[in-house]
């Protein structure tokens, strides 16, 4: 856990004005009964002792939104820290609302040392309690539960094989470039997609429309309105290629752009968030 709190910290996702609230099962007493090897006693007590601290942990939060309400001022947030073992315990079906209920309520919640179907559960947990979309990134094998779990998949390449990056929606080569990914790219898609979609209802209405329109003059003599050579390259030059032209070239914006604002809109949002919580 501890090389998984550093990493957190240096990407920025824990601050240390962040109160950290940490779920695990490394006291004495449960230590003890994995030595003596009761597996029935060890559940029971794991189970007793994660519903504890879960139940701690959303009483910390409670408090701290209390007091922050009444000196009107901005709380700093929290940062949940739970390893694999609890994680198993915490995902159980008696305790995985209030698990979801104290992990939505902290700026930021770090998994470490989880498996790939505690990854997907996690993801599944999240998806369907917010209603919300999610995107989850991952670059290796044990990753793909996640990323297929997730409403937007983004694999990295790298050493660990390309098995992420086969089953994932998106590839990217580098962490960094995640952010172009969503703020450029995304921006990009939105929009291009909209028009496109636009663009397709116009040019079926504009064709259909015409034929009507031509044939309520022609009396419905059933005269040909168009040259059977149209007909055959209407979808192929005269409606597809712009629609590609539009899907390559089309920014509203340039990339730049769209990093400086967005980024100023994130900033602003997490700023908002704090204030509620």
């Amino acid at each position: 856990m501890e090389t998984a709190v550093n990493i957190g910290y240096a990407c920025s996702l824990l601050r240390k004005d962040m109160k950290q609230i940490v779920i695990t099962l490394d006291s004495s007493d449960i230590l003890y009964l994995e030595k003596q090897g009761d597996k029935q006693a060890l559940a029971k007590a794991s189970l007793e002792s994660i519903k504890k601290q879960i139940g701690e942990g959303i009483s910390q939060i409670n408090s701290a939104k209390e007091s922050s309400n009444a000196n009107k001022g901005s709380s700093s947030g929290f940062g949940l820290k739970i390893d694999g073992k609890s994680l198993d315990y915490s995902l159980n079906k008696n305790l995985e609302r209030s698990f979801f209920e104290l992990a939505i309520n902290c700026a930021s919640v770090i998994c470490c040392r989880s498996s790939s179907k505690q990854k997907a559960r996690v993801t599944r947990l999240v998806k369907l309690g917010t209603g919300k979309t999610t995107l989850s990134i991952g670059d290796g094998a044990n990753d793909v539960g996640m990323l297929q779990e997730a409403d937007i998949g983004v694999g990295i390449s790298g050493a660990e094989g390309m098995q992420a990056v086969m089953a994932s929606d998106f590839a990217i080569a580098q962490f960094r470039f995640l952010e172009r990914l969503l703020l450029v790219h995304g921006h990009w898609c939105y929009r291009r997609i909209s028009m496109m979609i636009c663009y397709f209802f116009y040019k079926t209405i504009a064709f259909g429309f015409t034929l009507f329109w031509f044939e309520a003059y022609a009396s419905f003599s059933g005269q040909a309105a168009y040259n059977d050579w149209y007909m055959s390259f209407y979808n192929v030059f005269f409606t597809s290629l712009p629609v590609i032209a539009l899907g390559v070239f089309d920014q509203d914006v340039s990339a730049k752009l769209c990093l400086k604002v967005q980024g100023k809109l994130i900033h602003l949002r997490e700023r908002l968030k704090q204030r509620e919580l």
